[in-house]
């Protein structure tokens, strides 16, 4: 039994009219048509819904029976329809990504403050995690696409440079520190310095950067957080060696960054995404909010 929608309404507009002609009138439809699905739904259901004279058309039994039933599925209907009217056009639905820490810490917390602006219906489910996890927990959970620093190519991965962080040397903002244009990797070598653990990605690729030119990094501090780095430079324990993008200068308002130079590294966040998989309309949304916002970052 397949039972269609235009069967549905033209059932419950003669029940509710009492008039095959008001209903075929309010459905755009002409009487014979509205007459001819009355008789299809009838001929598929058993039973006759309407009792006809030339006068009038009375609801059986049957039909008043039939009549929830009928209208609760046109309004399921119904709300399916608005449902998927606005998940295509992202008004309502779930964005899950993941982000790695560094990137959840100083550069998303703007990024969603701007979607939630144009998209205050739509549910954000940001997993933040170790660089390293990035990838693994894109491929292994239900995101559907993820914001961090990777390094390399990843068989069935796309990747996208949403935007380049300079390496810098981030410090207390005093007049000797402000006055600086910038520093290189010797003149950082004399002074108290908080990088990131040999096991990181940022720290494997400072080290063959400086290998490549003869020259080693010895810091002061090492550390696995990013956040934990500028806290201690906030401290003034020594100068933290981060991309300029990574310092969210709300949460360290005290630090400035001035890059590092010869050589002068660049860091990428990047956007993954798996190869083959259409994003949702809200998780275009919101990618392309990511886009806009990170790309005027670059430093």
């Amino acid at each position: 039994m397949n039972v269609t929608l235009r069967q549905l309404r033209a059932f419950t507009g003669v029940y509710r009219t009492r008039s095959i002609t008001r209903a075929a009138r309010e459905l755009g439809i002409t009487q014979s048509a509205a007459s001819l699905l009355i008789q299809q739904l009838e001929s598929q259901l058993g039973v006759k819904l309407f009792d006809r004279s030339t006068r009038s058309v009375r609801p059986t039994l049957a039909a008043d029976e039939a009549v929830h039933a009928a209208e609760r599925m046109l309004g399921d209907a119904l709300g399916l329809s608005r449902r998927m009217r606005d998940l295509a056009q992202a008004r309502a639905g779930r964005v899950a990504f993941v982000a790695s820490a560094g990137a959840a810490s100083a550069l998303l917390p703007l990024v969603l403050a701007k979607f939630r602006e144009t998209h205050p219906a739509i549910e954000i489910d940001m997993r933040d995690v170790a660089a390293d996890d990035l990838v693994p927990r894109l491929i292994a959970t239900d995101a559907e696409f993820a914001i961090g620093s990777v390094e390399g190519e990843f068989a069935d991965m796309t990747i996208e440079t949403l935007t380049r962080g300079r390496l810098s040397a981030i410090g207390r903002r005093t007049a000797d520190f402000a006055a600086r244009r910038s520093l290189t990797w010797d003149e950082l070598a004399q002074l108290p310095t908080i990088a990131m653990r040999r096991a990181t990605r940022i720290r494997v690729q400072i080290d063959q950067a400086l290998g490549a030119q003869g020259k080693h990094l010895s810091p002061t501090y090492e550390v696995t957080l990013i956040n934990t780095a500028l806290a201690m430079t906030a401290q003034g324990l020594g100068l933290a060696i981060l991309p300029a993008t990574m310092l969210p200068a709300d949460q360290f308002p005290t630090l400035i960054a001035k890059p590092l130079v010869r050589p002068a590294i660049t860091r990428p966040v990047s956007l993954l995404q798996r190869q083959g998989r259409t994003l949702s309309p809200a998780a275009q949304a919101f990618v392309a909010t990511a886009r806009a916002v990170l790309a005027e970052r670059s430093g």
